[in-house]
């Protein structure tokens, strides 16, 4: 069993887990307008404000925090937004926290279209990252919306690089840096992608698991064994999965519902910590074998 302890509270809406090359462990805060810091014994100190909606994170290999700000949108009908500001429904954009927490300004569009609400995000070996772009209303004229993903190249070239997906969410690159996953929240699904070349992938995605409707696939990490853990948000599951084919392999269930997101930290990667939204907690407890190292740290 994975024993699970409660490791912070009191966050509006934690997203975007990632570790730090100091050992901390950032978060953000998308009703709370900021990326937070955690340390070890759970103490909660704010690193930036980013203002907008901070979604997805991820440390780039200078230590700079890339982060995905969907413009200002979180549900307004959980119980760690009732005491947040209103939601500001603005545009969508990619920041940059500087090692000195200044935020920059990354990317606004996209070939001249603007961005709509950049949601998560994940390197690659190459020094680019891919994020997701979805719709976040999930209709736009009574049709399901869909949404890309998007890649940056170590130069700062922005291209589309899939398209029609419904409400793109969590993504990652895999262990031998063949295969893009990206979580389709509208279906349930996860999707694989081959990468022919950084930021060329395979035109039709392949089913990489599926954990059903009621239990949307949010964020998720993958562990040195190959398995594929992923944030079941709408329900207090987490799904593990295998990372070659999507067989499902055990499920984690949590205290609280609301989970959106995890990632590995602590000593030599055993530990994954989970974001949960609904309640505004952090979760860690111990796993089994190692995460995977990010591929831009190996």
């Amino acid at each position: 069993m994975n024993r699970v302890e409660q490791l912070a509270a009191g966050l509006l809406f934690p997203e975007g887990p990632a570790v730090g090359a100091d050992g901390y462990l950032y978060v953000t805060e998308i009703a709370g307008q900021r990326i937070s810091r955690i340390s070890e014994d759970g103490t909660v100190s704010t690193y930036a404000h980013t203002g907008g909606g901070p979604n997805g994170a991820a440390f780039d290999a200078t230590g700079d925090l890339l982060v995905c700000n969907n413009g200002g949108r979180w549900p307004t009908d959980v119980p760690s937004t009732e005491q947040a500001v209103s939601p500001e429904n603005g545009p969508g954009l990619m920041q940059r926290v500087n090692r000195a927490g200044e935020v920059i300004e990354e990317l606004l569009e996209v070939d001249g279209v603007a961005l709509n609400s950049p949601n998560d995000v994940c390197f690659d070996a190459h020094g680019g990252y891919y994020f997701t772009d979805p719709v976040w209303s999930g209709l736009v004229g009574g049709e399901r919306a869909t949404g890309p993903v998007c890649y940056v190249n170590a130069d700062g070239e922005a291209t589309r690089v899939a398209t029609n997906i419904g409400f793109p969410n969590g993504l990652g690159v895999r262990y031998d840096g063949k295969v893009l996953i990206v979580c389709e929240s509208l279906t349930g699904m996860l999707l694989s992608y081959r990468i022919e070349e950084p930021g060329i992938l395979s035109e039709t995605p392949k089913p990489n698991g599926m954990i059903g409707r009621r239990s949307v696939p949010d964020g998720f990490c993958f562990d040195a064994a190959g398995q594929i853990v992923v944030a079941g948000h709408g329900s207090s599951n987490l799904f593990v999965l295998d990372g070659q084919d999507g067989r499902p392999i055990k499920t984690i269930e949590l205290p609280e519902p609301g989970p959106t997101n995890c990632c590995f930290g602590g000593k030599d990667l055993r530990t994954l910590f989970v974001t949960s939204s609904d309640s505004g907690y952090v979760y860690a407890m111990e796993w089994p074998v190692q995460g995977m190292p990010l591929l831009h740290t190996r």
